[in-house]
Formats: structure tokens, C-alpha cells, sequence
């Protein structure tokens, strides 16, 4: 692989460092992610400049993350906007490769991946006798297993580029993008949290093909097409299996505090409980959601509250992601720790509940502190009209409860 090769590179030039890399290629470059010595995980950067200064953007289908470039004497650190993670790399001296790792500290240890990337201006066309995927698919992730997981996927092809997503009953894959050609296809995505690949290969209307994920992670899965697909009804998932109340006397605000629910504050507002975590994509595009809902009707009485299940067990540490998490996506309601990154753990918090499947998870309490709807997983933007259905359910239950008196 081209890895192995950019590793033996020298990046030592004869002008400055920040000179090179404002003098970079701009235009899309094509990266790799080394996962293991088998499995490399392709994803795209756009380059530009703007301003007399370089910026780049890592591209997933119709989303391009925005990276903040910090340069020191050698190297670049690319910053993700909405995680921890970043990447950091050198120049090769001919300014169209770069090499270096993917660093993501939000994980009991920290995750360093290697990666290279080169500048490319590929034409894509359409192969021979290639099936079009577009539509819906009826799917299934380790069919084989004790456990499988109903999924539906969302494909749209033009020629020979495919993007889409999968559904999946605790949240979507967002967005991924890919090639195909003599009907088989790779699709993929990488946005500092996770890196995905998808693999499938078409016969007649159906798709066999593997999911990676991560190092070593890798399943099968299935797809048939199927117009009508659709997931388990949210009523199905998470729901009320007694009448204990919800409360609260283990969680602790971002400065430590102690935080106890029920309270005088929140006496007679409409809740949303969200629970969540800094490294849960589908947390970050849930949040945006209920941030744009928060500064709509947190006058008409509709309170929200973060509770992160953050990794590790260092308070000080998570409540500090917790507080950079707050601050990056500019959050107007209160966040508050919760606990370690486990299901069990959540759970245990909600013992009126079956039990928590899915980060995210937001429970929509009345002014008279009773659940009445649940919601688990989040169907982000990348699911088109899913998302949008999901966002118009959401805001009419709040606007009926904050109508209720």
C-alpha cells in the first residue's frame, strides 16, 4: 500500500513549514485509514484557500466537517469540530501527500491510527452491466448470529458514486459515500468518533455484503430491496414498565455540584432528559436538534437536561469533555454528568423504564413530572425525510405538553 511507502518520505524542506503548507495542492485529496495491516478505510479532504491561509474540510457525502489547522515546526494538527479527535500530519516535500495518524482520545485508551492522503482528480464511470441500488432497503447486520440487528438502508446513485446511510432502531450510520462498479460497491465514512466501511455486492434484488468497524470489528449483513422497510415502532423499544418516579441524587452539574431531581426549578415545566454522550455522533446531531428547540420554547416553559454517561471513571476529566462538548456545539441547556458510558449504568437510573438500548435516549416528561413519550436512537440529517419526520414528531409533542395545562 501507498502507506508504506509515504512512511519512508522525508518532510524536510527547504522553506519554511508554514510556507509549504499554505503553498498546498487545494482540491480533493483521497486518505486512507490504515484500520489493521488488512483493512484500510478511504475517506475524502477538500483544500482550499481562503484569506491567504489554507483550510480543510473532511468530506462525507453531502457533509464536510470543517477542521481547525493548528501548525507548529514539522507538522499540521487538524482539529475535528464537533469531537475530541484529531489528526495530525506532515507534508511530503512535493506538497501532494501527507502522512500521519489519527489520534482520538475518547476511548478508555487512546486510539492512534495511521493515515495517509494524496491529491487525486478522479473521473468515476459507470461499469458494465452495473445494478442501480437506489431506494430502500430491508436489512439485517449479522444475520447469523444469536442477535441480529433490523436495519434499512438508504441509497442514492448517480453513475458510478453512491451515498446513503442505514436506519437502524438506535440511531443511523450518518453520512457515507462510496463507488460502484460490475455490481459490487464499498461505501464509507470518518468523522473523528468512528471510521465505517460497508461492502456489499449485488444480485438481482438483494445485497450480501460486510460491515467494519473500527480495528477489528466486522460483521455480515443483508439487504433486500424493499420500498416499504421499515424499523420496530419506538413505542416497542423503550417504555414505562412501572410507576416509580424519576429521580435523581448521584448526578453532579459541571462544577461538581450535586444535582437532585425532583426540585423546585423545574416544578411545573415540560422536560426533555436527554441521555447521551461526548462521543456518540448521533448525540451530536440529536443535540442540535433540541438546541434549536430550547431557544424556541424554553420561555413557553420547556426545559432540557443533558445527562452524559461519559467513558472512564476520572470525574474531573469527563465533567472537562463534558464542559468542551458544551462549549463546541454552543449548548443553551444544562449538561450535567451522569455516569460511565454503559447502558447498565443509565439504566440503573431509570428504573420505570425496560431499559436504555440506545445512546441517545430522550425521555419528554409533562409539567406534572409523568413520562409521555420516548424516543430511542436519533435519525440525524444524513436520513433525509426520516429526520425530518422525526424532528416535526418531536417539536409536536413538546408543543402539546407545553400547551397542557
Amino acid at each position: 500500500m501507498r502507506l508504506v511507502v509515504l512512511f519512508c518520505l522525508i518532510f524536510i524542506g527547504q522553506i519554511s513549514f508554514s510556507q509549504r503548507l499554505n503553498s498546498i495542492k487545494g482540491g480533493i485529496w483521497k486518505g486512507e485509514l490504515a484500520m489493521n495491516d488488512r483493512l484500510f478505510i478511504p475517506f475524502s479532504i477538500y483544500f482550499s484557500v481562503q484569506n491567504e491561509k489554507v483550510q480543510m474540510e473532511i468530506v462525507n457525502a453531502d457533509e464536510r466537517l470543517k477542521m481547525t489547522l493548528k501548525s507548529d515546526k514539522d507538522s499540521v494538527t487538524a482539529f475535528f469540530p464537533e469531537s475530541e479527535a484529531y489528526l495530525k500530519f506532515k507534508l511530503a516535500q512535493n506538497n501532494t501527500e501527507i502522512l500521519g495518524y489519527w489520534v482520538n482520545p475518547n476511548k478508555k485508551s487512546v486510539m492512534k491510527i495511521p493515515f495517509n492522503a494524496w491529491q487525486v482528480n478522479e473521473i468515476i464511470e459507470l461499469a458494465p452491466n452495473t445494478s442501480n441500488i437506489t431506494g430502500r432497503w430491508k436489512t439485517t447486520f449479522s444475520p447469523n448470529s444469536k442477535e441480529p440487528e433490523n436495519a434499512v438502508g438508504l441509497f442514492e446513485q448517480t453513475a458510478g458514486t453512491i451515498k446513503g446511510t442505514f436506519l437502524t432502531e438506535t440511531g443511523d450510520y450518518r453520512y457515507l459515500a462510496g463507488t460502484i462498479g460490475t455490481n459490487q460497491f464499498q461505501m464509507s465514512t470518518f468523522n473523528g468518533s468512528w471510521a465505517f466501511r460497508f461492502e456489499g455486492k449485488v444480485v438481482g434484488d438483494s445485497i450480501y455484503g460486510i460491515f467494519y468497524s473500527g480495528k477489528s470489528y466486522q460483521t455480515t449483513w443483508i439487504g433486500v430491496r424493499d420500498q416499504e422497510a421499515k424499523l420496530t415502532d419506538e413505542k416497542n423499544l423503550t417504555y414505562v414498565v412501572n410507576d416509580k418516579p424519576i429521580q435523581f441524587d448521584k448526578i453532579v452539574d459541571l462544577k461538581g455540584k450535586p444535582f437532585r431531581y425532583p426540585n423546585s426549578k423545574l416544578e411545573n415545566k415540560v422536560i426533555v432528559f436527554q441521555i447521551m454522550g461526548t462521543w456518540c455522533p448521533n448525540c451530536v446531531d440529536e443535540t442540535k436538534m433540541l438546541n434549536s428547540f430550547y431557544e424556541q420554547y424554553q420561555s413557553k416553559g420547556l426545559e432540557i437536561i443533558s445527562l452524559g454517561y461519559e467513558v472512564g471513571t476520572n470525574q474531573k476529566e469527563q465533567i472537562n469533555r463534558l464542559k468542551a462538548f458544551k462549549k463546541r456545539l454552543v449548548v443553551k441547556y444544562g449538561v450535567l454528568l451522569a455516569g460511565t458510558n454503559d447502558k447498565n449504568v443509565a439504566a440503573a437510573q431509570f428504573l420505570m423504564l425496560n431499559g436504555i438500548m440506545s445512546f441517545p435516549t430522550s425521555i419528554i416528561v409533562d409539567r406534572k413530572g409523568k413520562i409521555r413519550y420516548i424516543h430511542t436512537g436519533f435519525s440525524g440529517p444524513a436520513t433525509g425525510e426520516e429526520h425530518l419526520k422525526l424532528r416535526t414528531k418531536f417539536e409536536s409533542e413538546i408543543v402539546e405538553l407545553l400547551n397542557e395545562k
